[in-house]
């Protein structure tokens, strides 16, 4: 009988040593992960470098631009509340997406940074036209009203008067009743 540890090839640790082999790989691809997502994370920090400067000189954009770079699975940067860049579907490939009632929707990917830069700028130069538009139109300018007019004034000069002068004569009657 032969007994199962004879079977073993010379190095073969059996189990604990593929297990400790399954780890070791385990390993290696979270590191390789990390290190991409890392990639993803400086590529994105470097395109949010690049827009920031021209962004925020603008008062309108500066208002209206979050530029916030979120670490995550994918890392994001959200350039305003529904438009995000993403490193899809490579590390390499700069993705601008958009989310909306139908979904998400991909405006460009490319992996050109100054083509992604000036794809930025004109979505953001477009959505605050499009907010001035909506503002414009949601608000019907109000009439200016500067004061009274004179036949208001003279109404109501003349209402005080004839109330005050009744208010008189009806004290006078009163007055004249109680002494006399």
């Amino acid at each position: 009988m032969v007994s199962p540890l004879s079977t073993r090839l010379p190095g073969d640790q059996g189990f604990s040593g593929a297990l400790r082999q399954a780890r070791l790989a385990e390993a290696a691809h979270f590191e390789a992960v990390l290190d991409i997502r890392d990639a993803q994370t400086l590529r994105l920090q470097v395109l949010k470098d690049e827009l920031a400067p021209d962004l925020l000189a603008n008062v309108d954009a500066a208002a209206f631009v979050d530029l916030a770079l979120v670490p995550g699975d994918p890392p994001r940067l959200w350039i305003d509340l529904i438009t995000s860049v993403v490193m899809a579907p490579d590390p390499r490939t700069y993705r601008l997406v958009q989310d909306g009632p139908a979904g998400r929707q991909t405006l460009l990917e490319t992996p050109n940074r100054a083509e992604m830069i000036g794809t930025i700028k004109q979505h953001i130069a477009h959505r605050l036209i499009s907010r001035e538009r909506e503002k414009t139109a949601a608000a019907p300018p109000k009439p200016v009203v500067m004061g009274y007019s004179t036949g208001a004034l003279i109404l109501a000069w003349l209402s005080g008067f004839s109330i005050g002068a009744l208010a008189l004569f009806v004290a006078g009657i009163l007055i004249s009743r109680l002494t006399g």
